[in-house]
């Protein structure tokens, strides 16, 4: 398509433009029958053009995680302008072509002017029109009344002063703290812990800055807990609840729940709680808060906690049937959770008598569906929010913690400019050789004097992708593929003895994308996996690593989990680790289309995991939409202590550290 026939699309019909963002992978077919509903239902005039253009516009920013947009044709343009010239760069990228040959955003801006003013008088619901303050001016905003109805939810829930003066019933934020009863806390938890591991060492048990805040606060009130990885937010929240059950014997025959947004996520969430156990004296594992926190079964998507019903497209939990009283809510991750579902997860809550902890990192990655609540949120007094600052994965002088700080931007001033002099850019393949931990690669494919041609480039990435295939599955011993040959779904020692071994091979690395499509994206990067594994790319194989890309609640499996193949020769099974056991699900009972090869996974999808070394992809292009802080920081922070190898160039990191994801949400947590 040549510049002069976008041209036309964008000033042609309402069904040329959408074509045009179509085309350009701005909009989906959903997109363009969302809009023709929204016509049907006569929200706009029949003869608004541009206006059917802007909500066209408005869906594909939707897209991008935005619950509205600015009707305002300034604060639009400039949105559209990050939205375009994103898709401009993975145009040009993919189709191997300068970004002359397309419109630029510039020229969407009679289209932006036009219809936003045809918006502004001609809206009916399900559309609304809001206004709210942003940046210090009032604008109008265009909602769906699906998104304004859940963000009005929200900021009720979380406004600290209601109309009468009284804290809201649904979220009670009124705890205190003191230094003695820190001291008082702190005694009575390592009193807890084995003698072991209070002695002075590296393995050392002792609460960190804020950590022993956070226990004493959430005794009194609900609370927010948020720090990066390795500081400690599941032990807080194993402790809080210690101190709650121990402190209120009453509560000891409530309901506890602990979700998170996918089911990888509440798998993690029962092992980081599960590990506290460990540290226990056998006194301690006798008291009776710890063996009701030992006898919670109780770990879900929050989808299954509010118990989704496919048939109704509803829950089973609502405002109008909540939870029952006397329960207490634990939810994890809670960056990864879209506003929709934060919000019916809100208004399902108990009318009085419970309690709610949400822990969270605020740096990761937002959910992929609408919203950014855990940002939202943290608006609240502080007295709401504890944050947790020092890690236990990387100390102040680690290297991989020290990078992870850096793009946060939370390292000294004067250390802020972009130098990385003690990390280098290497240009060869030499990775994974140190045996020492806290290891860090900053690679560029080429010497950085010329553009890869594309055939240059593959070649040069198969080379890495071999090289890493060689150091993580050949010079295992035994490696993945013989191993995984040996395993049968019996519960006999010998066996769970191999899953064992096995699973550790597994989950020893991962390599992460930015992207799913491109060369340096994770369908590609898994063909060169499997071909380097000498395999073919569509025939399950022993040791083959897969991912669930839907929910299958029949075996109870959910988006997201993962586990190796297993048992080719016989019947090729799915083997996943559940709690401390190994099930088996046979490979044909999945759909083909509910599952795939997982040696390489989206930065996305990494979420809520960890991996002791990891090798990274980011795009290739500055202005790409997905070379931005949140993905550099999510990847960075998923490695556990071992290494961790970053393709990139210094140009595409530096761009990287400097683009911060932003979403229209629309949501006003002060009165």
């Amino acid at each position: 398509m040549t510049k002069q026939e976008m041209l036309e699309k964008l000033n042609g019909s309402a069904n040329d433009f959408f074509n045009l963002l179509h085309d350009m992978r701005g909009a989906s077919l959903l997109n363009e029958k969302l809009v023709s509903f929204l016509e049907d239902l006569q929200c706009i005039g029949s003869s608004s053009v541009n206006a059917q253009k802007v909500l066209h516009m408005f869906i594909s920013l939707t897209n991008d995680g935005n619950t509205c947009i600015s009707l305002n044709p300034k604060t639009l343009f400039a949105k559209w302008k990050t939205k375009w010239d994103g898709l401009v760069k993975l145009a040009s990228q993919n189709q191997d072509s300068d970004e002359s040959y397309y419109l630029a955003a510039e020229d969407f801006k009679s289209v932006i002017d036009l219809g936003c003013a045809e918006l502004l008088d001609n809206v009916k619901p399900p559309l609304v029109i809001e206004n709210f303050k942003t940046d210090g001016k009032t604008e109008p905003y265009l909602f769906t009344e699906k998104y304004l109805d859940a963000k009005k939810l929200i900021e009720l829930c979380f406004r600290k002063e209601l109309e009468n003066g009284k804290t809201n019933a649904q979220c009670v934020f009124n705890g205190g703290v003191n230094s003695s009863n820190l001291r008082s806390c702190k005694k009575e938890i390592e009193s807890l812990i084995e003698k072991e591991l209070l002695k002075e060492g590296p393995n050392k048990f002792d609460l960190k800055a804020d950590q022993d805040k956070a226990i004493v606060k959430g005794e009194n009130q609900n609370l927010i807990v948020t720090g990066g990885p390795g500081t400690g937010k599941t032990t807080v929240v194993f402790f809080l609840l210690w101190n709650l059950l121990n402190k209120h014997p009453e509560m000891l025959g409530w309901d506890i729940h602990f979700a998170a947004p996918s089911g990888k996520a509440a798998d993690r969430l029962r092992e980081s709680i599960a590990e506290n156990f460990d540290m226990l004296t056998e006194d301690a594992k006798n008291d009776p808060a710890v063996v009701r926190l030992k006898n919670v079964d109780s770990y879900s998507t929050l989808h299954r906690l509010l118990s989704y019903n496919p048939q109704t497209n509803g829950f089973r939990f609502s405002k109008k049937s909540p939870f029952p009283e006397k329960s207490i809510f634990v939810i994890d991750e809670a960056s990864m959770i879209d506003l929709s579902l934060f919000a019916s997860f809100m208004q399902a809550l108990p009318k009085k008598d419970f309690r709610l902890y949400i822990l969270g990192d605020k740096d990761q990655l937002p959910s992929v569906d609408a919203g950014a609540v855990l940002g939202e949120i943290l608006e609240l007094d502080a007295d709401s929010v504890v944050e947790l600052t020092e890690s236990n994965r990387f100390d102040k002088n680690s290297k991989i913690g020290r990078l992870s700080r850096f793009i946060q931007k939370t390292l000294p001033e004067e250390k802020l400019l972009f130098k990385l002099d003690w990390l280098p850019w290497n240009a060869k393949i030499q990775l994974w050789k140190s045996a020492n931990p806290d290891e860090i690669n900053l690679l560029r494919l080429g010497d950085g004097e010329k553009t890869l041609t594309y055939a240059e480039e593959e070649a040069k990435l198969q080379g890495l992708i071999d090289a890493w295939v060689e150091q993580f599955y050949k010079e295992t011993n035994p490696d993945l593929l013989e191993l995984a040959k040996k395993i049968r779904p019996e519960q006999t020692a010998e066996n769970k003895k191999n899953c064992e071994a096995l699973w550790k091979i597994v989950d020893a690395a991962r390599i992460l994308s930015a992207e799913r499509r491109g060369l340096r994206g994770v369908e590609n990067l898994n063909r060169m996996v499997v071909k380097a594994l000498g395999k073919k790319d569509n025939e399950p194989f022993d040791g083959q690593l897969m991912i669930l890309t839907k929910n299958q609640s029949y075996f109870d499996l959910y988006n997201g989990d993962s586990g190796v193949v297993v048992n080719c020769d016989t019947r090729p099974m799915l083997m996943i680790k559940r709690k401390e056991n190994f099930v088996f699900y046979p490979l044909s009972m999945l759909p083909s289309d509910a599952i795939e090869t997982a040696f390489a996974i989206t930065i996305h999808k990494s979420q809520g995991s960890g991996y002791p070394n990891i090798m990274m992809f980011l795009p290739m292009r500055e202005g790409h939409p997905l070379l931005n802080r949140q993905i550099l920081y999510t990847g960075v922070t998923r490695t556990k202590k071992q290494s961790l190898t970053i393709i990139a160039t210094p140009d595409t990191f530096k761009a990287a550290c400097e683009t911060v994801i932003e979403r229209d949400t629309g949501i006003e947590i002060q009165s």
